[in-house]
């Protein structure tokens, strides 16, 4: 995901693997003034795992930008990964490291954002030290906020426990677009791929009467799209019985390419 303050700067919420490809798709990053320049001002990282951060080092321009993430994030990529010791060799990066439940704005014209981090599991990435303690804030969702309209939109690609913090800031939101890795707890089991249960690798599934859309269905946001669906997971077959009854509780899978939401 992208979001802009005033439609010139530019956020990305994760930088995954593809991000080259992200990047090239859409006219509004691509350099404005010089070959080495970007429009992308920072990063927001909801966690430190792979499939979320490795994109960071394709972003290597002349032009400075931040990376927003939570300390035991920050911790795991200067530490374990050495991910960003590494990058600050090519890039001006600069570490801006977030409070879960504070807020930060970003952007002094157009529409400033203030970007708020709630905790949503606590699944290290298996690259972490193994004697490290497990701390708040290693999983987080995002949740952004227009403060001159005061819409919101929350972004919470994996979700390992449902809490009454991430029920507040869903309740209400315009759009909420949340984790739907799997359909169900023994997806892959069931598929003979992996012996972990979906809870087990920090994702809470989809369906069933302890799953996240019928939680969902509690809260109300305005709008729920799911995001990071895996491919085992049913849900991407548009003709499936579970897109269906997602579908019949107002619910939709989201796709790429998507723009000015809410």
């Amino acid at each position: 995901m992208a979001f802009s303050p005033d439609g010139a700067e530019w956020y990305l919420i994760n930088a995954t693997p593809d991000i080259a490809h992200q990047v090239a798709r859409w006219p509004e990053l691509h350099p404005q003034s010089g070959i080495r320049s970007t429009p992308i001002r920072g990063i927001v990282l909801t966690d430190g795992e792979l499939d979320h951060i490795l994109g960071v080092l394709h972003l290597r321009e002349g032009v400075p930008w931040t990376l927003y993430a939570t300390a035991p994030v920050a911790e795991m990529l200067e530490e374990d990964l050495r991910l960003l010791p590494a990058l600050r060799r090519y890039a001006d990066v600069r570490l801006r490291v977030l409070s879960l439940g504070d807020a930060e704005r970003i952007g002094d014209g157009g529409s400033p954002v203030e970007v708020r981090l709630v905790e949503t599991g606590r699944r290290v990435p298996r690259y972490r030290r193994e004697a490290a303690e497990v701390e708040g804030g290693v999983v987080a969702a995002v949740a952004l906020t227009d403060i001159s309209s005061g819409k919101r939109i929350v972004y919470a690609p994996c979700v390992g426990q449902l809490s009454d913090t991430l029920r507040d800031q869903c309740r209400g939101a315009d759009v909420v677009f949340f984790d739907g890795t799997f359909w169900a707890d023994d997806e892959l089991r069931r598929l003979g791929i992996s012996t972990l249960t979906a809870r087990a690798m920090g994702h809470v599934p989809v369906g069933g009467p302890q799953g996240s859309a019928v939680w969902l269905s509690q809260v109300r946001p305005r709008s729920t799209l799911f995001v990071h669906v895996n491919n085992t997971n049913p849900l991407l077959d548009p003709a499936s019985p579970e897109r269906a009854w997602i579908r019949g509780l107002g619910f939709d899978v989201a796709a790429d390419g998507w723009e000015n939401l809410p």
